[in-house]
């Protein structure tokens, strides 16, 4: 099986990123598999006309599938405490106020009619104290806790509503994951382990940052977007690939000009293959 994985649908548009979602939506791949989980990954996948059931939530461990927007939270209907009430505001954000002051502040999804995201909850004094963020169909995604603002706990759930994966935050850098009884002192060491327990699939990538860090060994990079960064030099991360026979990346594929270019650049390598 092959797999397109990437770090996050927040970089959808990301040129190599959109090659990845295409090689899914026409069947040139198998599945796409996302390292980061995103409460309205549903939605943008659909956009794709990907079924929801090809695409693996990793973090979460389970395969996405198909909601009923109809049940979502209707801004309106959101609960609150007893003397308090949901306002819009002149710049149309939403707000849980009681006696005059800000409870919550309510953010919309995107394309719906008031549907709700998630809804951050204040202190006394005004800061981020926990925050809610939901699915389209109601359902609880996440919630994030936090202390004089700063975040200092993620909880993931489960479509089924039980809590998956929680990441653990210290002076702003997450640093502690847990997933059922397993501890990691990092997402990237949880996201390698779970996925270098599917041996048998063909992993690939196409960006050079985290996903270096998280991709097992049974992965392959391919660039559709070029070789040469912002400053029209190569990518130095991809000459370290190309370079290191101990790089866990043995198969890299170009274009044929980036092919020829890395050739006369000096950087033949076994490891390196034309796109068909």
């Amino acid at each position: 099986m092959k797999v397109e994985l990437i770090n996050s649908l927040v970089y959808q548009n990301f040129a190599g990123i959109k090659w990845q979602i295409e090689q899914v939506a026409n069947g040139h791949s198998d599945e796409l598999w996302l390292a980061t989980p995103h409460e309205d990954a549903v939605s943008l996948i659909k956009a794709h006309h990907i079924a929801p059931e090809k695409v693996f939530d990793v973090y979460r461990q389970q395969y996405l599938t198909e909601i009923d927007v109809s049940k979502g939270i209707w801004w309106s209907d959101l609960s609150v405490p007893n003397d308090a009430q949901i306002v819009v505001n002149q710049d149309w954000t939403s707000s849980v106020v009681s006696l005059g002051s800000e409870l919550a502040q309510v953010k919309w999804f995107p394309q719906s009619t008031r549907i709700v995201q998630a809804v951050s909850w204040l202190d006394t004094d005004g800061k981020l104290d926990y925050k809610d963020i939901y699915h389209r169909d109601g359902t609880l995604f996440a919630r994030q806790f936090f202390s004089e603002g700063d975040l200092l706990e993620s909880d993931f759930y489960q479509t089924t509503g039980e809590l998956s994966t929680v990441d653990y935050y210290f002076n702003g850098a997450r640093n502690f994951v847990v997933h059922g009884q397993s501890q990691f002192s990092s997402a990237d060491t949880y996201l390698l382990d779970v996925m270098s327990s599917f041996p048998e699939v063909t992993f690939d990538i196409t960006q050079l940052g985290r996903e270096l860090d998280f991709a097992p060994d049974n992965t392959q990079l391919t660039m559709p977007a070029g070789v040469i960064d912002d400053q029209g030099q190569i990518y130095p991360n991809l000459i370290q690939i190309l370079t290191n026979d101990q790089h866990k990346i043995k198969r890299v594929i170009v274009s044929k000009d980036d092919y020829q270019r890395l050739i006369k650049a000096g950087y033949a390598s076994n490891k390196l293959e034309k796109m068909s």
